[in-house]
């Protein structure tokens, strides 16, 4: 399990003013709370923070945080980024002891060429990811899914992934991982695309008639008197 020591540095001032200043100065703002401890606001350098993420265990990296000197082991919790830009505005940081069991989110690969896939059936990667439970310090970095043996019309579900005695799987164990679905003839291809053919055609008339709605309206107000002002209220 991949684990990174990251200084940070505690944060004074809190608020939308001060995690600007701390963003501008290239430092993440964040809060570390967790395992009794009360919450610290900190800042972390965003450089160091985002090579950290890029990891092959991603969210899932150890973060050794060290504390004005005291070391504090966590995980990344939550991260909040601009909805433009993408770049990170806040981060959540939980207390971890390394005897403990945490639930992560770790990414499923598949392995293998699915049989069915090669007489000509589509293959789809259903989940891409399942819950896990185990010690903090045991965290797979994936989960191999072994496609291999799959035929056409048939699935891959979560209770078919082996575990081992590091991690549980938590998803419900009917879960499909991966299907392989016969291939689409040429008759029902020709029919999906002239049934869309309609529906865009339909989409298009909407859009002109709500278009030509909306210009309508706007010539009426164009056109409406405007109101007189009645006087009543009028300050000097």
């Amino acid at each position: 399990m991949a684990e990174v020591r990251l200084k940070v540095e505690k944060r004074l001032d809190t608020g939308k003013g001060p995690a600007r200043r701390s963003r501008a100065a290239g430092k993440v703002p964040g809060v570390v709370y967790g395992h009794g401890m009360e919450p610290i606001a900190i800042e972390v350098d965003r450089r160091e923070f985002v090579t950290a993420l890029h990891t092959d265990a991603g969210m899932n990296v150890l973060l050794d945080l060290d504390i004005d000197g005291d070391p504090t082991l966590a995980l990344t919790k939550e991260l909040q980024r601009d909805p433009v830009k993408g770049s990170l505005l806040h981060a959540d940081f939980i207390k971890i002891d390394r005897t403990q069991e945490v639930e992560v989110e770790v990414p499923v690969h598949l392995v293998g060429t699915a049989a069915g896939a090669e007489e000509g059936g589509v293959l789809a990667h259903a989940l891409s990811s399942v819950l896990v439970r185990c010690r903090a310090t045991e965290v797979p970095q994936f989960v191999e899914a072994d496609i291999s043996a799959l035929q056409i019309g048939e699935a891959l579900r979560v209770s078919d992934l082996s575990e081992d005695r590091e991690f549980q799987i938590l998803n419900d164990p009917q879960t499909v991982v991966a299907a392989v679905s016969a291939p689409v003839s040429e008759a029902e291809l020709e029919a999906m695309e002239a049934e869309a053919g309609v529906v865009q055609e339909e989409t298009d008339e909407e859009i002109v008639e709500a278009a030509e709605a909306a210009a309508d309206a706007e010539s009426a107000d164009a056109e409406a008197p405007a109101p007189e002002a009645s006087g009543e209220g009028d300050e000097s």
